[in-house]
């Protein structure tokens, strides 16, 4: 199957792969080859594929994706590997949005409440990939932090 990944930056997956999950709007959804085609709506998650044998994975924020002919693409407006994420400014962020939540009455004012709950997932999607890093990336971060 063929993957691509797009974000409002460009490109970023162009290549051959033999399965994908992403996040749909209803829970996970697993793409092997042959799969019907499909379009569907993404929620904010985790896209992960596999290429050459490796298991990758993205932080992804919502978006579309098409399934044709063992074609998939994937419009999202963000797409992060876990190495060009910073740990540490997600966790600021997740404790920003969760802090701000507090503050919130969702039935007064629900669409910064929503908002608010979608930076937080944000978060911590960004956190749950991060895991994912690279020891190099890990130490380069480190340094950036001291």
């Amino acid at each position: 199957m063929h993957l691509v990944i797009v974000t409002p930056r460009g490109s970023k997956v162009d290549t051959n792969v033999s399965m994908v999950a992403v996040p749909g709007e209803m829970g996970e959804l697993g793409i092997l080859p042959g799969h019907r085609p499909l379009i569907t709506a993404l929620a904010i998650g985790v896209l992960t594929y596999s290429e050459g044998g490796k298991v990758k994975q993205l932080a992804t924020n919502e978006g579309f994706m098409e399934v044709h002919d063992d074609e998939l693409v994937v419009v999202t407006e963000s797409a992060e590997e876990p190495d060009e994420i910073d740990a540490e400014r997600a966790k600021k962020s997740l404790d920003a949005a969760e802090a701000a939540l507090k503050t919130v009455d969702q039935y007064a004012d629900p669409v910064g409440w929503k908002q608010l709950q979608e930076k937080r997932q944000r978060a911590l999607n960004r956190l749950a990939v991060s895991r994912f890093a690279t020891p190099e990336a890990l130490r380069v971060q480190a340094q950036k932090s001291a």
